[in-house]
């Protein structure tokens, strides 16, 4: 049994009918902030009773509120649909199921306040006049934890002891066996046993201490009003002993060496957050086959990588999914800003969440991903890539020049778009990169995408309704052939390879395979791939404006010092610096782009290096720079605006 649909209206962030899919195991959600994770954790809460936050009632602030002048929703509604039932739990949530295979639990509230409360109404099936049998949601179990826990405060003695909810689960068959046979549970009576030693030893002065107290009290008040004392622990029962217990850590995990132990509050914030779960998975986990077990369990946890450094966010991820995966009746949703943890989960567990217009979740497993391509992104999903889960708007590159110099060109081309914000990061657009030419796998998170090689088969489902560009090279012949007359040979010719330049007027088609890509791709309606008009980002980037000379001038502080009496490129290119290239043919600013690729390709520079130093001069300096068209498309296109061209 799992929680397979979640469906949501007027509630918080979700003025229209909200869907969410979820897995019968771990799920993960991820999303730009105010996507509406919270607002899913928190409708899932409103349903049942939380055993660790008690109840959670419905405020004003539960009912959607828009940012302009209208009025708040007169309604919400919640609507939870269970699946996977075997026989078992058909007949016992029978009411809910009705004719169907799937469990229907409802809830709706008006937004009308009467005596300080919201009156609302919860049913189970199909029909809200059916009876509903409250003692149903027992057999539940909802544990929440908050994105900002308290967990020293937990784990601590008390009636909300987290220590005494678990010894009370786990002895709970125990105790209904003992109360019902008239007899103590073994804990009470060790603890009776104990105090009455403990009264009779004299060697701890108890008595002598006990008989003074009574002595006095008898001379002050006499022995009609006197009455008589015991030294010895205050707790009586089960209950009374499991919250005066406190949990105790010893950090060389081992406990035979007593004077080693440290209280919570000399353990860090986040050992304590383990250890605060880890209790609560030991009480999920544990069965001792009891009837009274609630018969599924659902865990929600906000922002679980709190106080955690990266490898225990894996670790602790890892385990939770295990857990999900055992026990067949544990469900997990967890929601995350974290790119360590997105990264380490399979797409199969992933569900985006995006928030504009309205918020829409897409469960990556439904993107209808061939395997290849899903086990190619679970292989490649890394830590900087995963940043793409989160974007409002992603921009997808070959490599790491393009990743450091897209978002500084952005700044360029927002400059004049009447949007109100001038960077990508205003926008919340990630720029990735890929590490190669791998579109066709990522981009089919954003679109559906015929393969190449068969036109027949193409990726049929869902997709992220987030805007995706992705900036590939055209990747021309590097080199020709030409038929130069033979020396060796008078009258007759010879073929030669040279360097192929290309201009307008002189380009040739692209031997990039991902060209091959573009018209599928352009068709959808949230995904573009643009292609350089030339050759490669840097080449095209020396075709434009007076690009060139900035590009040169760069190139002469990057290249290293010749040996005496060897010539020298930096004087070449110190030339080349001070030339106007707007003057220039075509073909003249040509030979000084392909001059400048093949220095800024050399061992010498690198294009991650020149791309960082002219990103820092551009920013620094506010220098002039021209933006190819097919990069301005790109940014414009990742950044939802009303300028870009639909192609």
């Amino acid at each position: 049994m799992y929680l397979s649909t979640l469906n949501i209206e007027g509630f918080r962030c979700f003025k229209n009918e909200f869907e969410i899919q979820l897995t019968d195991s771990l799920n993960v959600i991820v999303g730009e902030n105010g996507a509406g994770k919270t607002a899913i954790i928190s409708a899932i809460r409103q349903l049942f009773h939380d055993s660790e936050s008690g109840r959670y009632s419905i405020t004003s602030d539960d009912f959607f509120t828009p940012f302009t002048n209208e009025q708040s929703a007169t309604s919400l509604s919640i609507s939870a649909e269970f699946d996977g039932l075997n026989v078992e739990k058909k007949v016992a949530f029978l009411p809910w199921i009705g004719t169907s295979d799937t469990a229907l639990l409802n809830l709706q509230a008006e937004n009308k306040e009467i005596r300080g409360r919201f009156k609302k109404i919860i049913w189970g099936g199909r029909s809200k006049s059916s009876q509903f049998d409250p003692e149903l949601l027992d057999l539940i179990q909802c544990i929440y934890l908050p994105p900002l826990r308290d967990a020293e405060s937990k784990l601590s003695n008390g009636r909300q002891s987290r220590l005494s909810k678990l010894l009370k689960a786990l002895n709970r068959k125990q105790l209904k066996q003992c109360r019902t046979e008239d007899k103590l549970h073994p804990l009470e009576a060790k603890l009776k046993d104990f105090n009455s030693s403990l009264a009779e030893d004299d060697a701890l002065s108890i008595s002598d201490a006990n008989k003074l107290i009574t002595t006095n009290l008898t001379k002050a008040i006499g022995h009609h009003f006197g009455q008589q004392t015991s030294i010895q622990f205050a707790e009586s029962d089960f209950t009374k002993i499991a919250e005066r217990l406190t949990l105790l850590f010893f950090p060389d995990m081992s406990s035979q060496d007593r004077e080693l132990f440290r209280e919570l509050n000399q353990n860090s914030l986040g050992y304590n957050n383990l250890l605060y779960i880890a209790s609560i998975l030991a009480e999920l986990t544990f069965d001792d086959k009891d009837e009274e077990q609630p018969l599924f369990k659902l865990l929600l946890i906000e922002e679980p990588e709190a106080h955690l450094h990266p490898q225990l966010q894996v670790r602790l991820l890892n385990h939770l999914k295990s857990v999900a995966e055992e026990n067949k009746n544990v469900q997990v949703i967890v929601t995350t800003h974290s790119t360590v943890l997105a990264s380490s989960v399979e797409l199969e567990s992933i569900i985006h969440l995006s928030k504009s217009p309205n918020p829409i979740a897409t469960p990556l497993k439904a993107c209808g991903l061939p395997t290849t391509s899903s086990q190619f992104i679970n292989r490649w999903l890394d830590v900087t890539k995963s940043n793409l889960l989160f974007a409002g708007g992603v921009i997808l590159v070959e490599g790491i020049a393009e990743q450091m110099i897209i978002p500084t060109l952005a700044k360029i081309v927002l400059k004049d778009q009447e949007i109100g914000r001038k960077s990508l990061e205003d926008l919340g657009v990630s720029t990735i990169n890929l590490n190669g030419i791998y579109f066709r796998h990522f981009m089919q998170l954003y679109c559906n995408i015929e393969n190449p090689d068969n036109p027949e088969e193409r990726n049929i489902g869902e997709n992220i309704p987030v805007k995706c560009a992705g900036i590939t090279d055209l990747d021309p012949p590097k080199k020709i052939p030409k038929e130069v007359p033979d020396p060796e040979k008078e009258g007759e010719t010879k073929t030669i390879h040279e360097d192929f330049i290309p201009f307008d007027g002189n380009i040739k088609s692209g031997t990039n395979h991902a060209l091959k890509l573009v018209n599928s791709i352009n068709k959808s309606t949230n995904a573009r791939l643009f292609v350089s008009k030339y050759k490669t980002l840097e080449y095209d980037l020396a075709m434009e404006g007076n690009n060139a000379a900035l590009m040169s001038y760069i190139i002469t502080s990057l290249w290293p010092e010749p040996k005496t009496g060897q010539s020298t490129i930096i004087e070449e290119f110190k030339k080349m610096s001070t030339i106007d290239w707007t003057t220039k043919t075509r073909k003249e600013v040509a030979e000084a782009a392909h001059q400048i690729l093949k220095r800024i390709d050399d061992d010498n520079i690198g294009k991650g290096m020149f791309a960082q130093v002219m990103t820092d001069k551009i920013q620094r300096e506010h220098v002039d720079f021209a933006v190819p068209e097919y990069i301005k498309k790109a940014i414009l296109w990742a950044s939802s605006s009303n300028n870009t061209e639909k192609e």
